[in-house]
């Protein structure tokens, strides 16, 4: 890839080939659910979808899909274990920073689009809330204030700008959002250092998504409404455009699908080389501190004081030290941390069995620097740390759909979230699958997401002659 929006890494096509056997152990796996190393029977019928990949994307299509029609025979198929790709090795942060994107989204996809990704980057916390209470999953799910805390001038008074000018144009989503200068106010409340030079606030969450996707795969296992097939790797698919099904090749065995999607996120472009230069796998490098407390059972002592950094657990945190250069932090209940470091020194890879030497060191010392009250040597509290595959894209978004190429007739994809799947994922991954049984989108779903012709032609040019894509977009063809 030569110019994803969020581009700090070395550029070139990379083949993320297939997911690693072994790989660097994050946090939430700590209790790993009883159903993580699940195969059902083997398929044998043809099934009606088989969805590869078994993270947000590809639970939610699963859930969804067996939410229409019990009766659809679904397959789900993933290399690993549950969950064992992105989504079970992220912060656990969901917020969004529409204000952020809001100039580059103007500038790729124009108003109209830009308002439509912003509203339903917004929508996702609601959404994901609300099916967990419905599902009955406890994910730890923390309603918080997100605080995105500014190093730099320049960049905030970007960022005020990008939101009044949001406001006119949404204000009701604008109005969630609280801007602090009070640099008195920042140090005292969010316990930022005194480089900080001003915040916004907005309606966000932690969780752990772990709990969430294995919980929600757990029970569809139980009820025998889902086929599952963890530790199992395609290795190709044959999809004969004169066929009514195509063939899902396995090192297993082989399943015949009248559907497949690829919901592998970074990997999907390894089974369809045709988005790879469009799709980068990307390294991120995150760590958890333990609390600073043996006694976590104790809940007459607060969460800050059994904080590593003496933060409260109703705010978490994006830490942006410049326009493309930042860390996020959740504050758990029990006084331990997630951190991740978002971008710079991150690899173009699909290696997740290491991390990087330059985020690892960066997040061991960024405490005393960006936040007020750390005490030295707070690295020591480090008992996790762990990488993840993201995938960046091209023009900033996802794909999903149908995919429009020769030699795939059969195969849709939902994926490529460019590291925001918490704000991206479950509600695109809802429009995919109401796209395999024949519906529309919700007019409220981003046009820009869809994997077409245009879109496709729109990114060969802007990497033949650099630069980002512009998008034009095009009612949703009514056959599907």
């Amino acid at each position: 890839m030569s110019g994803s929006p969020e581009g700090i890494y070395e550029r070139g096509i990379v083949d993320p080939k297939i997911p690693l056997s072994k790989y660097t152990s994050p946090y939430w796996h700590i209790s790993p659910h009883q159903h993580a190393n699940h195969q059902s029977p083997w398929p044998s019928a043809i099934a009606d979808v088989v969805i590869i990949g078994s993270g947000i994307s590809g639970m939610t299509l699963a859930r969804t899909l067996i939410r229409a029609n019990a009766k659809l025979e679904v397959v789900l198929i993933d290399a690993r274990q549950l969950c064992a790709g992105a989504t079970g090795r992220n912060g656990g942060h969901i917020k969004t920073m529409t204000f952020a994107m809001w100039a580059e989204r103007k500038k790729i996809f124009g108003l109209e689009e830009a308002i439509r990704i912003s509203l339903f980057e917004d929508s996702h916390l609601e959404a994901m809330h609300a099916a967990m209470r419905e599902d009955d999953i406890d994910a730890d799910l923390v309603l918080t204030e997100g605080i995105e805390a500014y190093y730099e001038q320049k960049t905030f008074d970007q960022a005020v700008k990008a939101l009044e000018e949001m406001g006119a144009y949404i204000p009701k989503l604008a109005a969630k959002h609280k801007v602090y200068r009070d640099k008195e106010y920042l140090k005292k409340e969010f316990k930022l250092s005194s480089r900080c030079v001003g915040a916004i606030g907005v309606p966000s969450a932690s969780v752990w998504p772990y709990k969430w996707i294995t919980g929600v795969l757990g029970h569809l296992i139980d009820t025998e409404k889902l086929n599952v097939q963890t530790n199992t790797i395609v290795t190709s698919i044959l999809d004969d455009s004169s066929s009514e099904y195509a063939t899902v090749c396995t090192n297993r065995g082989k399943i015949r699908a009248k559907n497949v999607i690829h919901a592998g996120n970074a990997w999907m472009s390894h089974l369809v080389p045709e988005l790879r230069p469009f799709v980068s796998p990307v390294r991120v490098n995150v760590v958890h501190f333990g609390a600073s407390t043996n006694d976590q059972a104790d809940q007459s002592t607060c969460v800050s004081d059994r904080s590593p950094f003496q933060l409260s657990s109703k705010y978490s945190l994006w830490l942006r030290y410049g326009e493309k250069d930042y860390d996020y932090l959740i504050q758990r209940n029990d006084g331990g941390l997630v951190v991740g470091r978002a971008c710079t020194g991150r690899k173009a890879t699909s290696d997740d069995s290491t991390t990087d030497i330059a985020p690892m060191q960066h997040l061991r010392g960024f405490a005393e620097e960006a936040l007020g009250s750390v005490s030295a040597g707070s690295s020591s509290y480090i008992d996790h740390q762990w990488s993840g595959i993201v995938a960046f894209t091209q023009d900033g978004v996802p794909f999903a759909g149908r995919l429009p190429f020769a030699g795939y007739k059969h195969q849709w994809v939902c994926g490529a979230f460019h590291a925001t799947g918490m704000i991206k994922a479950f509600r695109t991954s809802q429009a995919v699958a109401a796209m395999v049984l024949g519906d529309q989108p919700s007019n409220d779903f981003p046009r820009s997401f869809l994997v077409t012709d245009e879109r496709v032609r729109g990114l060969k040019r802007s990497l033949e002659v650099g630069g980002y894509p512009v998008h034009t977009h095009k009612p949703i063809s009514a056959s599907l």
